[in-house]
């Protein structure tokens, strides 16, 4: 697949702060991290690169909870628009020719379960994800995600855990590895953030409002048909890129965010996969290039 468990890093954290009994007091920059639940977030990206214009739609529905377990429907829409030149692939691939240029839709249904317990006087917490993909031609595949952390550290400024995370029915040729989030808060105004591959200082001047430099790993995949004999007859696109940023965030009511961020996007990798299996049909080039990118959440 690609390095997504870094970004599905992000979401997996969704629960933590319930191991830290210090997060009563709630401020804006809980808008970014930590959330217990996240209803209904939009957004639309900009970059000048070969990946352009970006929407993405989020919706999930926590409807079991009790002291131990959570589970949570979800659900992605998402459209990526490419605009690849001929010498950008490898193989002498043109991506006309392969129809991986234009607007692509993107769309994922699926259930997260989340469990809490303590193990050796420590929380743990863990997280299982079951997910439908859908795209170019319909269906495309079921995959899943099996993560389990240890709070090594979790108190009223300091947190941080460890733990495995598995990919099932991935492209990666790397399905599991280790995961981690550390997060400090140095006092009212100051905290660093650290959630498998974000990273940020950020400062608090009010409650509602929040600033932040840092980096994340963004990853934007579609499914397309390339009608090509020397590929599948359904591809999977995954483009990896590391982003230095600045961010801003403003609770605009009790639930409801805005943020907007910029910076510029470095390839990690760029590649077309069959559906499934970890072989590689071709490679992409992608340039350093800046992007854009404003959202509004509704959370609880």
């Amino acid at each position: 697949m690609k390095k997504i468990g870094f970004l599905l890093t992000f979401a997996l954290f969704s629960g933590i702060s319930l191991l830290a009994q210090s997060q009563a007091a709630v401020n804006v920059s809980e808008g970014g991290y930590g959330l217990l639940k996240t209803n209904i977030g939009v957004n639309y990206d900009h970059g000048w690169g070969v990946l352009e214009d970006g929407f993405a739609a989020r919706v999930s529905y926590e409807f079991f909870s009790n002291r131990r377990f959570t589970v949570t429907a979800n659900a992605l829409y998402s459209s990526t628009e490419a605009a690849f030149k001929p010498n950008d692939l490898s193989d002498g691939f043109n991506p006309k020719d392969i129809n991986l240029n234009g607007t692509h839709l993107f769309g994922q249904t699926g259930v997260t379960s989340t469990f809490r317990s303590r193990l050796f006087g420590k929380p743990v917490f863990a997280l299982g994800m079951l997910n439908a993909e859908w795209g170019q031609g319909g269906f495309a595949r079921v995959s899943g995600i099996a993560m389990g952390l240890l709070m090594l550290r979790a108190n009223r400024s300091t947190q941080f855990g460890i733990g495995p995370l598995v990919m099932i029915n991935t492209s990666s040729r790397i399905p599991a590895f280790i995961v981690f989030m550390y997060r400090h808060k140095f006092d009212d105004k100051w905290s660093l953030n650290l959630y498998g591959g974000m990273f940020g200082v950020d400062y608090n001047p009010t409650p509602n409002n929040l600033f932040s430099l840092g980096a994340d790993i963004d990853v934007k995949s579609f499914y397309f048909k390339p009608h090509n004999e020397l590929l599948p007859s359904k591809c999977r696109f995954t483009s990896t890129s590391f982003r230095p940023m600045a961010k801003y965030r403003r609770r605009l009511a009790p639930n409801l965010y805005f943020d907007a961020q910029g910076g510029v996007a470095v390839k990690m990798s760029c590649r077309v996969n069959g559906v499934t299996g970890t072989k590689k049909y071709l490679d992409c080039h992608q340039k350093v290039a800046p992007f854009i990118r404003i959202g509004v959440s509704y959370t609880l």
